[in-house]
């Protein structure tokens, strides 16, 4: 058994976690984001594609983030110009949350950098090891999530065994969603 370390699994799952993160935030330092922020703000731009109302709860759900976190995020994102806030029209006691088209513009450079990073990750795979990938890193997640009592995030995005079944994701709401 050899100590933890670069052998070990869960020590390159973060060092790949890291990467993709601070390759975000250098390609999105221009648009004055973090990626937690560009995270938020793709899940908003995805809800105001559909026409959904959101609220701060919405937020705090989705995420698991707590209301100070959520407060923080929506007021730095809003100090930005990527949205805004209004009281709701059916209770004036919540506020809803609107993106501008500044956050609409920004969101795609961020889904944009995404997919080329994305590309990057998986660059000399088949697409069979690309599916064998999605497959494990998905049940890594359904293990500890059961081991956590924790919701099981893979069963959200069930994958297909043989890629030709395979329907192509939207994947836009998880703008900085580094998986």
């Amino acid at each position: 058994m050899s100590p933890v370390g670069r052998d070990d699994l869960g020590f390159k799952i973060k060092t790949i976690s890291k990467l993709l993160t601070q390759n975000m935030n250098n390609s999105i330092m221009s648009l004055d984001l973090t990626s937690s922020q560009a995270l938020v703000l793709g899940y908003l731009c995805y809800r105001t594609r559909r026409q959904e109302t959101v609220y701060p709860r919405d937020i705090e759900r989705h995420f698991h983030f707590t209301h100070p976190t959520v407060s923080g995020l929506l007021q730095r994102l809003e100090m930005k110009g990527y949205l805004s806030s209004e009281p709701s029209p059916e209770d004036r006691r919540c506020k809803q949350i609107l993106v501008t088209n500044r956050a609409l513009e920004a969101n795609q450079q961020v889904l944009d950098h995404l997919a080329a990073s994305e590309q990057q990750l998986v660059s000399d795979m088949s697409r069979v090891e690309i599916t064998q990938l999605h497959s494990f890193l998905d049940r890594m997640i359904q293990n500890l999530s059961a081991s956590n009592g924790a919701p099981q995030a893979a069963d959200q995005f069930p994958r297909p065994a043989d890629e030709t079944e395979r329907e192509p994701e939207d994947r836009s709401w998880r703008s900085a969603d580094f998986r």
